[in-house]
C-alpha cells in the first residue's frame, strides 16, 4: 500500500473513532403550565450531576456519553426518566449529537431526527392515556 493510501486510511479510521465516541447532549426545556419550575436531579455512570432548577421557558444541557438518569418533579408531580441512552438515542435524537426534550404538563417530549417532530416518549407516573 502507498504512503498516500495508507495515511487516508489511517484518518478515516481516526474520522470514525472519533465520531463513535463524540459527546451527546441532553437538553430539557420546561414547558409546564402555570410557570412552574421543574427540579431536575441527574446522574450518569455513578456520578451524581447535581440539581438543577429549570425554570418556565428555559433550558439546561447536559454533556453525556453513558445513560443520563434524571428525577424530575414539578408541584406534586414527580418521575424517573432515563433521558439519554447511547443504545437508544445515538441515532435517533436531533443534529449535533442533541436529544432535545420538552417537558409538558403530559409528559416529556422528544424531537426525532427521521419524523422531523417532538413526539411524547414519556408519561407522568400515575397518567393514564385518554
Amino acid at each position: 500500500m502507498n504512503t498516500l493510501a495508507t495515511f487516508s486510511l489511517v484518518l478515516l479510521t481516526l474520522s470514525l473513532v472519533s465520531s463513535s465516541m463524540a459527546d451527546h447532549k441532553a437538553n430539557v426545556f420546561n414547558n409546564l403550565p402555570g410557570n412552574a419550575n421543574l427540579v431536575v436531579h441527574c446522574t450518569s455512570a455513578g456520578s451524581d450531576l447535581g440539581t438543577q432548577t429549570i425554570t418556565y421557558l428555559h433550558d439546561f444541557t447536559w454533556t453525556v456519553n453513558n445513560v443520563l438518569n434524571c428525577d424530575m418533579s414539578w408541584g406534586t408531580v414527580k418521575g424517573n426518566f432515563d433521558i439519554y441512552d447511547p443504545k437508544r438515542d445515538a441515532t435517533r435524537c436531533a443534529y449535533g449529537n442533541t436529544c432535545f426534550w420538552r417537558v409538558k404538563e403530559d409528559g416529556l417530549y422528544l424531537f426525532l431526527k427521521e419524523q422531523k417532530r417532538s413526539e411524547l416518549q414519556f408519561k407522568w407516573p400515575g397518567q393514564v392515556s385518554a
